[in-house]
C-alpha cells in the first residue's frame, strides 16, 4: 500500500507491506540446492546446568550428502573427522537429553555420544522414507506404511526399538512432537499419509502407536508439526496445536486434546502460496510460534491476550526450508535456505507488532518537499525497451515559497535533517588551530566515545528531529510546488523532481494515453497559479503534459492555459483527457502545441473534486453535491448527465466498483456505496432532439442514484482503492483517513455469512463494553442510518468478553465458541 502522509516539510510517501520486518544477519553460498536444514542445540552438562539454549551445529541436507556446520564465534564446516554421516541425506536429527546426538539417514539411525558413533541399520533392502526425532524419541517410516518407534533408555544411554506397526498407507510426513519441561517423553505423534489423511497416534507406554484420532484433508500433507502453545493468558495452560502444510499451498491449523488425543472438529485453513507448505517450530518473543514456508514465508502464533491466532507474512524473499536458530548473539533467529544460499535471519517482532492486536505492517518511508496532493502510476518505456512502472507525485504548499526563492533567501531545506555528527564532520574538515598532542589524543578518545553514543542514538535522533519550515510569505496566494518521479520497486528512490513556476501549485495528476500519439503513457498535471482560498480565486490554470524519458526523467511537452476555473481532477477517457474545471467537465485531444477542446458539459453544481472513467461513462464527484454520472455520446460528440445523487455529500474520494456502482467518502466521515438504477442510462439518449427544449433546466427529471450502503467511520476519509493484500484473498475496499488510519470493507460471499454477522452484531450491541458510552448503531448512523454494512470493530469485541458471555452469545447463535472464533478469523484472513 502506497500512502501519502504528513504536511509541509514533515510529509512523506510511505510503503506499507503486510508482513513483519526481517533483519538479514548472514548469507553464505552452498555447494548445491539443499533439501532440508536442521539445528542441534548444545546439550553439554554446563549448558544444562546454566539452562542456556544455544545451538551447536547447523545440519544442511542435500540429495546425496550432508553438510555439518559448527556454530561458535563464527560458522565453520566440520572436517572429515566428524562422527556424522556426510555421504547421505539427513532425514531428521536432534540433541538428546543425555548429551548425545541422533541422526537419521535413509540407511539407518546413528547415535553419537562422546565423539563415538553407534548405528542401527535398516533390515534387508528397506530404506527410511521420512523420520522425526526429539530429546528421547525417534519414529521412522518405510515405504508401505511400516513404522518403527525408538525410545532412549536412560540407564544405558542407547536407543531401544519399542514397537513396529504397519499403518496401511504410505507416510508422507510425521512429527514426534516436543518434550515439555519436567516430562520425559511426548505423548502423541502426528502422521500424514499420501491418501490425504492425518492420524494422531499414542506414544504412551503400553499403548504405543495406537491410533487416537484421524481427519481427512483436501490435499496431501507435505509437512506436519505438533506444538505446545499458550492460547489463553489467564489460564496459562498450554494447548497442543496441530499445523499441517499441504501440497496445494494451503495450511491447516487445529487443536488436539492433550488427554485423549482427539483432533478438534473446527480447523482453520488458509491459502499461503503456490508452493507446498513447509512447517517448522520456532520461538518469538519467548513464546512458541510456527514458521510456514510457501511462495512467501509466514509466521503463525496465538495472541494470549485476545485469544486469536495472529498470522502474518514476512517481508522477505521466498525461502525453501527453515528452522529455529539460537546462539549468544541471536536469541530468537531463523536459519533458512533459499536456492543455493544459507541465510540467518531475525524477526523484528516488537517493531512490526506481530502477535499483538495490530496486524503486522512493514513500513518504508521517502521524505517529500511539500504536502503531497495526488499520485498515479505510469507504465513508461525504459532504456532497454522494457516497460517500467514509475510513480508520479504532485506536491504543493499554500503560503510557502518555492525552492528557488528559498535558496535566494539563504534557506536550505535539505540542511534541516542533518545530524550533529555530519555538522561535526563538516567543522572538522575546516582549518583549525594546531593543538598539543596530549590534548589531541584525549580529544580523539572523547570523539570516539561520542561517535559510539551518536550511533546508538541515531534512530532516536531521527524520531526527535523536527524539519524546519521555511520563511512565510508576506502576501497571500504564494505557493511552492513540485512534480516528483519515484521508482516504486527499488527502495522507493526519487528519479526526477521538477520545481513548478513561481506561485504555481500542482493539485492533480493522471496517466493518459492519447490515441493520436500511439498510446504512449504521458503524465498530465493540473496546476493553478496565484490561488487564494477566501475567496476562492486564481489568476490562471494550466494542464501540463510531460513525457517520461527512459523511465527515469520528465520532459515537458506543452502547457495549455485554462481560464474557466481551478483544475482539481483529471482522468484518461477513451484515448483522450477528461478535465474537471470548476463547474465544467471538458474533453481534450492532444495537439502539437497545446490540448484541443473537443466537447464539454457545463452547469455542474459547484466544483469538480474527483473524477473517474470507465467505458463511455465518467463519474464526477462534486465538492458539495455528491456524485454525477455522465455519459459520452460519440455520435453527437457530447457529454450527457444521466444521473445524480439526491443526498448532498461533500465528496473527498471515490472508487469505482463496477460500471454502475461507486463507493464514495465524504468530509463528515461517511462511506457510501451508490448505484445507477436499471434503465436510467437508456433514458438519457434522446434521438428526437426535443428533450433540450423542456428538461435542460429541470433537476427533478434527472434519475437519482440508489444508496446501497452507508457507514459512519468517524474520521474524514481521504482516499480509497480496491485491492487484495494476500495471494488468494478476496478483493476488498481499502480506505485511509485524515488521522492516519487504514481500514477495509470486506465483501460477503454468501447469505449465511450475512445472517451470522447480523445476529452477532445484534448480540454484541448490548453485551460488548462501550468505552465512549455511545450506542454502536447510533454512532454508525451519525449522519445517515447505517445500511448493509456490519460493524467489524464491534464484532472483534467478542474475543474480549468473558468466558460466560462468549458462551451465552454462541448459544444464541446456535454455534460453539470455537465456531464463532473461527468465523471471525476466516473473515479476517480473507483480507490479511
Amino acid at each position: 500500500i502506497y500512502t501519502l502522509n504528513g504536511r509541509g516539510p514533515r510529509s512523506s510517501l510511505r510503503i506499507l507491506r503486510h508482513g513483519a520486518a526481517i533483519t538479514e544477519l548472514a548469507v553464505s553460498d552452498l555447494p548445491g540446492v539443499p533439501g532440508a536444514v536442521y539445528t542441534i542445540r548444545d546439550n553439554s552438562k554446563d549448558m544444562q546446568e546454566s539452562k542456556r539454549v544455544v545451538d551447536k551445529y547447523i545440519i544442511v541436507s542435500f540429495a546425496d550428502a550432508t553438510l555439518v556446520l559448527s556454530v561458535g564465534e563464527s560458522v565453520e564446516e566440520v572436517g572429515e573427522g566428524s562422527p556424522f554421516v556426510t555421504d547421505a541425506p539427513t532425514l531428521a536429527c536432534s540433541a538428546l537429553g543425555n548429551g548425545g546426538i541422533v541422526q537419521v539417514h535413509p540407511d539407518g539411525v546413528r547415535l553419537i555420544k562422546d565423539g563415538k558413533a553407534s548405528e542401527w541399520k535398516c533390515p534387508g533392502l528397506k530404506r527410511i522414507e521420512c523420520a522425526s526425532a526429539n530429546e528421547s524419541q525417534v519414529i521412522i517410516a518405510f515405504a508401505g506404511g511400516d513404522l518403527i518407534y525408538f525410545e532412549l533408555d536412560p540407564m544405558s544411554g542407547n536407543f531401544q526399538e519399542k514397537t513396529t506397526k504397519n499403518m496401511g498407507a504410505d507416510v508422507s510426513c510425521l512429527d514426534v512432537g516436543e518434550v515439555q519441561t519436567s516430562r520425559s517423553r511426548s505423548m502423541f505423534a502426528a502422521l500424514g499419509f499420501r491418501d490425504a489423511t492425518v492420524k494422531i497416534v499414542s506414544l504412551e507406554p503400553g499403548k504405543l502407536l495406537v491410533q487416537r484420532s484421524s481427519t481427512a484433508l483436501s490435499a496431501r500433507s507435505h509437512s506436519i508439526s505438533l506444538q505446545y502453545m499458550v492460547t489463553n493468558e489467564e489460564s496459562g495452560v498450554s494447548d497442543i496445536i496441530l499445523t499441517i502444510g499441504l501440497d496445494d499451498g494451503s495450511s491447516v491449523r487445529t487443536s488436539v486434546d492433550p488427554v485423549t488425543g482427539t483432533i478438534a472438529a473446527s480447523s482453520t485453513k488458509r491459502f499461503l502460496g503456490a508452493r507446498p507448505v513447509s512447517v517448522s517450530r520456532i520461538s518469538l518473543n519467548s513464546s512458541a510460534a510456527t514458521l510456514l514456508l510457501s511462495s512467501r514465508p509466514w509466521i503463525s502464533r496465538p495472541d494470549p491476550k485476545s485469544g486469536k491466532t495472529v498470522m502474518a507474512p514476512l517481508s522477505y524473499a521466498p525461502l525453501d526450508h527453515g528452522c529455529a536458530f539460537t546462539n549468544d548473539a541471536i536469541k530468537e533467529g531463523i536459519v533458512a535456505t533459499a536456492g543455493t544460499t544459507l541465510r540467518i535471519l531475525s524477526i523484528e517482532a516488537e517493531i512490526s507488532g506481530l502477535g499483538t492486536e495490530d496486524e503486522a505492517f512493514n513500513c518504508n518511508k521517502l521524505d517529500l518537499r511539500y504536502t503531497p496532493r495526488q499520485m498515479c502510476l505510469l507504465a513508461a518505456g525504459g532504456g532497454d525497451g522494457l516497460r517500467k512502472l514509475v510513480l508520479a507525485l504532485v506536491e504543493c504548499d499554500h503560503n510557502d515559497y518555492g525552492l528557488e526563492d528559498k535558496n535566494a533567501m539563504g534557506f536550505d531545506p535539505s540542511s534541516s535533517g542533518k545530524s550533529k555528527k555530519e555538522m561535526k564532520k563538516k567543522d572538522e574538515d575546516g582549518d583549525g588551530m594546531d593543538i598539543d598532542s596530549d590534548e589531541e589524543d584525549e580529544n580523539m578518545k572523547d570523539n570516539k566515545e561520542d561517535d559510539e553514543e551518536e550511533n546508538e542514538d541515531d534512530e532516536e535522533q531521527e524520531l526527535r528531529s523536527t524539519p524546519i519550515r521555511g520563511p512565510y510569505p508576506t502576501s497571500s496566494g504564494n505557493w511552492g510546488s513540485c512534480v516528483r518521479l519515484v521508482n516504486p520497486s527499488e527502495g522507493c528512490t526519487t528519479l526526477d523532481c521538477l520545481e513548478m513556476n513561481r506561485n504555481e501549485a500542482a493539485l492533480c495528476c493522471t496517466s493518459v494515453r492519447f490515441h493520436s500519439r500511439g498510446g504512449e503513457a504521458l503524465l498530465a498535471i493540473g496546476t493553478v497559479t496565484g490561488m487564494t482560498m477566501h475567496p476562492l480565486n486564481q489568476t490562471t490554470s494550466h494542464v501540463v503534459l510531460y513525457r517520461v524519458v527512459n523511465g527515469e526523467r520528465l520532459q515537458l511537452l506543452h502547457r495549455t492555459q485554462i481560464d474557466d476555473g481551478p483544475v482539481l481532477a483529471l482522468a484518461h477517457f477513451q484515448g483522450r483527457l477528461l478535465v474537471g474545471i470548476g463547474q465544467t467537465l471538458r474533453l481534450y485531444e492532444m495537439g502539437k502545441r497545446q490540448l484541443l477542446r473537443k466537447c464539454e458539459l457545463r452547469g455542474l453544481p459547484t466544483i469538480v473534486k474527483t473524477l473517474q472513467a470507465a467505458g463511455d461513462r465518467a463519474y464526477v464527484g462534486d465538492m458539495m453535491q455528491s456524485m454525477q454520472f455522465v455519459r459520452y455520446d460519440s455520435t453527437a460528440n457530447r457529454l450527457i448527465l444521466i444521473a445524480n445523487d439526491r443526498t448532498p455529500r461533500p465528496i473527498t474520494c471515490q472508487e469505482l466498483l463496477d460500471m454502475s456502482t461507486i463507493a464514495v467518502g465524504d468530509k463528515f466521515g461517511n462511506i457510501s456505496v451508490l448505484r445507477l438504477p436499471r434503465g436510467a442510462d437508456a433514458g438519457a439518449v434522446d434521438n428526437s432532439g426535443t428533450r433540450a427544449l423542456w428538461d435542460s433546466s429541470r433537476d427533478d427529471a434527472t434519475p437519482k442514484l440508489d444508496t446501497l450502503c452507508n457507514y459512519h467511520v468517524g474520521e474524514v476519509v481521504t482516499g480509497m482503492t480496491r485491492a487484495s493484500l494476500v495471494a488468494g484473498g478476496s478483493e476488498s475496499l481499502i480506505y485511509v483517513t485524515v488521522t492516519g488510519r487504514i481500514g477495509a470493507l470486506v465483501p460477503f460471499s454468501s447469505r449465511d455469512d450475512i445472517d451470522f454477522y447480523t445476529q452477532l452484531e445484534g448480540c454484541l450491541r448490548t453485551a460488548a463494553p462501550r468505552p465512549t458510552g455511545r450506542e454502536p448503531q447510533a454512532y454508525r448512523s451519525f449522519y445517515a442510518p447505517v445500511k448493509n454494512i456490519i460493524d467489524g470493530d464491534l464484532c472483534e469485541m467478542y474475543g474480549k468478553l468473558s468466558f460466560e458471555e462468549q458462551k451465552k452469545i454462541a448459544e444464541r447463535l446456535d454455534r460453539t465458541m470455537g465456531e464463532v472464533t473461527k468465523k471471525l478469523e476466516d473473515t479476517r484472513n480473507a483480507l490479511l
